[in-house]
């Protein structure tokens, strides 16, 4: 019924044009159209005004192939004013203006060639381009009705999307209040896990400085031990950032402590005072006397430590070897051990005054005890992993409110954007559509962004990012705008203009960069076959025949 009806709609502007225009026969001057003649009558004086009323001429003026008004309204007939207009009247098509300066040029631009002479012979081919525009505009009321149907499929998806969004904000809404409500929960728990693993790490520490206070006050380091420990911590601090840290004492399996094959974090940091990383002030006074004994113990040299009223040391008996190559004398327990030689390919370089790193090893349990105690009793380290698994549940709730916050934020940033009067236009919001031609591959994402790729390989270069409708009036959605492309090279941020038709499917059918940096796309769908606003057009097509 609809399609009859659209038929019948061109049939009859078609004939209006063919028939009901030619009986109308208003007297004015060459030139001007039926809606203007009105201006174009002569006073009772037989004077006549310019239109702009600058002048006040005589009516027998107008069209002398002189130009009396400013406006040039008293040429419309001649090429006499640059700036008049000439209305090609053309019966049986679409009437048109075009400049004066086209008038009696020898060029018939008219179709029915009233802007020339008749001398000049113009052919009168309205009614065939009538005809031709007849059919054209069938098959474009064709081709709107087969779309709107895709149109109107595509609108209940839309606004099937839209109460989905709104659907998913208010769940989101319900969820990080809950989440909002657990994460006190989960860090009030965390605050207090913190505090008792914070003071029995302390009282461990306190333990371990005292013990260590007493060692370095004992040993009083020479200037040999203190060089030894600023050459190991350089090789230490791998990335020469002034500290060592607990990565890169990992990678020493000298420090394997209890020669499981792996130096754990627990062992790092217990060399490092447990601390995260350390300067080199506090690795000679902290972390050196730790590190040195296994270090002599790998490389094969037996150095004594010092004896504190805490541990009990076996009698020293003197090894002259040992004592040209040390400061301090070797423990008998030290020259009794056997430390195996290992092949280490994968040392750093060695400085010259170091020994180089002859492997793992094996030690006895005496050298353990010389170091330092257990790194940590199993209270603290109950403790410890309280307060891990209650950081680890604070921060999984916090991840999970950052989550639903991000997808809240992307559900706003698609409620801002402007679908269309009936969301016909968020179906295509994710969707992508490319176009190639002999050197680039162009790609559109509506409402996202446009770019360009060599197709022979190559960076993808952005032209641009969604910013708005620019269609005018009534035609607001047949143009898109994306700018804030990447920048010309010495010139602008490159922008691109989609221009945007009726179709049955979508699709990019050109590109090109008419200005420098600026490109037009031409793009197809459905969702711009409105039956509404066609219908609309053919009948403002009508009341102009």
């Amino acid at each position: 019924m609809q399609q009859k009806f659209l038929q019948l709609l061109l049939i009859a502007l078609f004939v209006y044009a063919l028939t009901g225009v030619q009986g109308i026969d208003v007297p004015r001057p060459r030139g001007v159209s039926l809606v203007k003649a009105p201006l174009y009558q002569p006073q009772p004086d037989g004077k006549w005004n310019c239109i702009d009323g600058s002048k006040t001429i005589p009516f027998t003026q107008i069209n002398d192939d002189y130009c009396d008004c400013a406006d040039g309204s008293d040429e419309p007939g001649t090429a006499a004013c640059s700036n008049g207009q000439f209305h090609c009247l053309n019966t049986g098509h679409q009437s048109v203006d075009i400049p004066s300066s086209q008038v009696q040029d020898g060029i018939c631009d008219c179709c029915d060639g009233s802007d020339e002479l008749e001398e000049s012979q113009c052919e009168n081919t309205c009614v065939a381009l009538g005809a031709a525009a007849a059919i054209q505009r069938r098959n474009e009321a064709e081709l709107h009705m087969k779309g709107a149907e895709k149109r109107q499929e595509m609108i209940n998806r839309g606004k099937q999307l839209k109460a989905d969004r709104s659907a998913r904000r208010s769940e989101l809404n319900a969820r990080i209040k809950e989440q909002e409500l657990l994460k006190t929960e989960k860090e009030h728990l965390k605050a207090t896990a913190e505090a008792l693993e914070s003071e029995a790490v302390e009282a461990f520490k306190e333990q371990q400085r005292e013990l260590d206070a007493v060692t370095a006050q004992a040993e009083q380091e020479p200037q040999q031990m203190r060089q030894e420990a600023s050459l190991t911590f350089v090789r230490y601090d791998t990335n020469k950032d002034g500290f060592v840290e607990i990565t890169e004492l990992m990678v020493d399996m000298n420090l394997d402590r209890d020669r499981n094959g792996v130096v754990t974090v627990e062992e790092a940091k217990y060399f490092l005072d447990e601390r995260d990383r350390m300067d080199l002030d506090a690795f000679i006074t902290l972390a050196w006397p730790r590190i040195k004994p296994l270090k002599m113990l790998a490389d094969g040299l037996f150095q004594p430590p010092v004896p504190t009223p805490a541990e009990e040391r076996a009698p020293q008996q003197d090894n002259t070897k040992d004592a040209e190559q040390l400061d301090s004398e070797p423990t008998e327990e030290h020259a009794d051990m056997d430390v195996p030689d290992e092949e280490d390919g994968e040392d750093e370089e060695q400085y010259d005054d170091e020994e180089p790193d002859v492997g793992v090893g094996e030690a006895t349990p005496d050298v353990e005890t010389t170091t330092a105690a257990p790194i940590y009793d199993p209270e603290t380290q109950r403790l410890i992993e309280q307060a891990n698994e209650a950081r680890n549940a604070y921060e999984e709730v916090a991840r999970q409110i950052r989550e639903i916050e991000h997808e809240i934020k992307e559900l706003d940033e698609q409620e801002g954007k402007d679908y269309g009067p009936n969301e016909e236009w968020s179906v295509l919001d994710g969707e992508c559509y490319t176009f190639e031609d002999r050197e680039y591959v162009y790609t559109l994402c509506p409402f996202d962004r446009v770019s360009q790729k060599p197709r022979n390989g190559g960076a993808e270069t952005t032209l641009g990012r969604w910013d708005q409708w620019v269609g005018e009036g009534a035609n607001k959605y047949s143009k898109q705008k994306y700018a804030q492309g990447a920048a010309c090279w010495n010139g602008p941020q490159r922008s691109a203009i989609i221009n945007i038709k009726c179709a049955l499917e979508p699709r990019i059918t050109s590109v090109s960069e008419p200005n420098r940096c600026e490109y037009y796309y031409e793009f197809e769908t459905p969702a711009a076959c409105d039956r509404d606003a066609f219908t609309a057009s053919a009948q403002s097509q009508h009341d102009e025949l």
